[in-house]
């Protein structure tokens, strides 16, 4: 019975220097990785990334005279592509990102889709 009330006298006092540490130590919620200044960079790059891209793609596409459809295909995936990689880095929580990466998905599904669909009613 002593070793009993001596384990959890010793239980107890960890948990209370357990609550001691935790209300020390500061929020999940507060801890930012990533500083303003980095975040600012990595978004000016990704847009500058996103936009050489359309850039390169408007020059092929134009050199191969490419169908409307294969220009609609290519400039939404990109441009869906640069607008989530964005909105990644700029850090937006996971419960306001959910449903703007379903969004782009369901766009980038009919863009991708819509093709194939016609060949097949041919």
């Amino acid at each position: 019975m002593a070793s009993t009330d001596a384990a959890m006298a010793a239980l107890d006092a960890a948990q209370k220097t357990l609550d001691k540490t935790l209300a020390q130590a500061p929020s999940p919620g507060w801890l930012q990785p990533w500083s303003p200044d980095l975040v600012q960079f990595l978004a000016i790059g990704v847009l500058l990334f996103s936009f050489a891209a359309l850039l390169l793609c408007t020059l092929l596409l134009w050199r191969s005279k490419a169908p409307p459809s294969q220009v609609l295909r290519i400039f939404g995936v990109i441009s869906i592509l640069g607008l989530s990689a964005l909105l990644l880095v700029v850090g937006y929580s996971n419960e306001q990102l959910t449903p703007i990466v379903g969004l782009f998905g369901a766009i980038a599904g009919y863009l991708l889709g819509k093709d194939a669909r016609s060949r097949e009613e041919e």
